[in-house]
């Protein structure tokens, strides 16, 4: 009989497989360079269906290693979640030129070494661990998710700074024409992004075991993380169809710059 976890984990598998090819499948269409977007939406699915994967291998094989595939994969996948909000932004901030670019280079560094922090962490707890049961959460680990929420928040005052910007320059917002659509867009995926990361940061600062992604609340872990992922890829997702690129726009120019 399939468990709960199995249960969500095969949903989450059956959601981030199209996700994965169709992300993947923008990013050619685009090209690689207009694809900012599509990259950290391919980055995430490929993601969770390799941590699906390792979960379904450590239920007929359990060992630390395939274990240490499942945290890894869950813990890396916040990153490339929030930068595709700020990609969005960016690709808008590229017609209105409210913010300096290197300012969403500065997310993106923070992003960074919060994923450096956090599989370092991760990897210090697992080799302090006899079994998977003794991990602990570590000072790294925790300092990479304090690194996303500051990421976030400098995404979010971001957002409000092109938004104010457009409403109080009328040529700006006739010049950016449906692109606009992609603020909306940004402001319907921001949510599930910020519940995605609250649940990181409970479970790294509380130490509440029902906050445990592997081995706490599976409803929790149904409601505050894979759904609020799922639905946030589907937002995302969305602007392909809503606010399709021109195959010479070079969308990624806000994060290598």
């Amino acid at each position: 009989m399939v468990s709960y976890r199995t249960g969500i984990n095969i949903l989450q598998f059956i959601f981030f497989v199209p996700s994965l090819v169709l992300s993947l499948f923008l990013c050619f269409r685009y090209g690689l360079k207009a694809a900012g977007t599509w990259r950290f939406v391919a980055t995430l699915s490929a993601l969770r269906v390799a941590g699906d994967i390792s979960y379904f291998i450590s239920l007929s094989a359990p060992s630390l290693n395939v274990y240490v595939s499942v945290i890894v994969c869950e813990l890396m996948g916040l990153a490339p979640l929030m930068l595709t909000c700020v990609a969005l932004i960016g690709r808008v901030n590229r017609t209105t030129l409210t913010i300096p670019p290197k300012s969403f280079a500065l997310i993106s560094l923070l992003s960074l070494i919060g994923l450096i922090l956090g599989i370092v962490g991760t990897d210090q707890a697992l080799e302090d661990a006899a079994t998977v049961d003794d991990v602990s959460i570590n000072g790294l680990m925790k300092g990479a998710l304090a690194l996303f929420l500051a990421g976030f928040g400098l995404m979010v005052i971001g957002y409000f700074a092109v938004l104010f910007d457009i409403h109080k320059h009328p040529g700006k917002r006739a010049a950016l024409g449906r692109e606009q659509r992609i603020l909306v867009i940004v402001a319907a995926a921001a949510p599930f992004v910020f519940v995605r990361l609250l649940y990181g940061a409970l479970g790294d600062y509380t130490g509440q075991e029902k906050y445990d992604s592997l081995y706490g609340s599976d409803s929790i872990y149904l409601g505050m993380g894979v759904l609020m992922e799922i639905f946030a890829v589907m937002v995302f997702l969305s602007a392909a169809v809503l606010v399709p690129m021109q195959k010479e726009e070079p969308a990624a120019e806000e994060l290598d710059g």
